[in-house]
């Protein structure tokens, strides 16, 4: 073989050797590519992993807090068992923010994630069932009180009923009484003489009893005589209380007699005198009503002729 025989021999050689060595490191460089990329992959996936985890945690202490809404009023914030798995959830949500920022390893930080989120489950069930439980039991309180309420309006009605009748049977009661006329005479024996005639009036007369009565209250009371003419003024000078008052041109509401008496209870008989011997009493029918401290008891007509 020839010296330059040889020489292109040996020149074949080493291409085939390099070609062999960069085939093997292409083959190489695939096969790291194909392997980060894989590793890339099941890296993210692992992350994919653990941050669901880590979400499933921030959404049930999300849905914990709201189902908390659910009760009405203070009922939640006071509830020691309620506030106990809340404070758990949130403990456990801290802890899990924690670890996502740890330098741990994927292995460690996915089970210690998955145990967690496994605690807030079943935190969150149980705090599901209380809330239940304490709404149920409020809905019973509600209908209680709603009959309770119901119940209380029957017991005022009657009590407005029972009080109405109380104070109807507490009202003194006064007969038709006996009304007279009179006309002054000079004598003093025998001052008045009975008449019915309208132009001879000087005194009209009420003489009626107050019945017995053991509920009405005992004690000072007023009696006030009210006139009506047959004009439908009011006769004589006296207000409520007695007290003699001006009479105005245009009339005013007064009354003809007052007088203040004891009641205890029992029967009384009492007499009112409207005099007027400088008065021309008209003619026709009146009107009267007797009052007891403002109250009308009695209420009669008679006739002047």
């Amino acid at each position: 073989m020839t010296a330059q025989e040889q020489k292109k021999n040996k020149k074949n050689g080493l291409i085939i050797v390099l070609s062999i060595l960069l085939i093997g490191s292409f083959g190489f460089n695939i096969y790291s590519f194909l392997d980060n990329k894989a590793e890339a992959k099941k890296a993210e996936e692992e992350y994919i992993e653990l941050s669901n985890d880590h979400e499933e945690v921030n959404k049930l202490l999300e849905d914990a807090e709201e189902l908390t809404k659910k009760l009405e009023g203070d009922i939640a914030e006071k509830d020691s068992e309620i506030q106990s798995r809340l404070a758990e959830i949130k403990k456990i949500k801290a802890e899990n923010d924690a670890l996502i920022r740890s330098g741990l390893s994927k292995d460690e930080i996915n089970r210690k994630l998955k145990a967690n989120l496994a605690m807030v489950r079943k935190l969150n069930s149980q705090l599901e069932s209380k809330v239940d439980e304490l709404l149920l039991a409020n809905k019973d309180l509600e209908i209680k009180n709603n009959e309770l309420t119901v119940d209380l309006d029957s017991v005022n009605t009657i009590n407005h009923k029972l009080s109405r009748k109380v104070a109807i049977a507490s009202v003194l009661q006064v007969p038709q009484p006996t009304i007279a006329s009179y006309k002054k005479r000079n004598s003093q024996n025998r001052p008045w003489k009975r008449t019915s005639l309208a132009r001879r009036t000087d005194k009209i007369e009420f003489q009626f009893t107050i019945m017995p009565n053991e509920i009405a209250e005992h004690g000072e009371k007023n009696v006030t005589l009210k006139i009506i003419s047959p004009e439908g003024k009011t006769m004589g000078n006296l207000n409520s209380d007695g007290e003699t008052i001006e009479i105005h041109k245009n009339g005013a509401l007064t009354y003809a007699a007052h007088k203040e008496f004891t009641y205890t209870g029992e029967s009384q008989n009492l007499t009112l005198d409207y005099v007027n011997t400088g008065l021309d009493f008209p003619e026709g029918s009146y009107n009267s009503e007797i009052l007891i401290d403002g109250e009308i008891v009695s209420i009669s007509n008679f006739i002047l002729k």
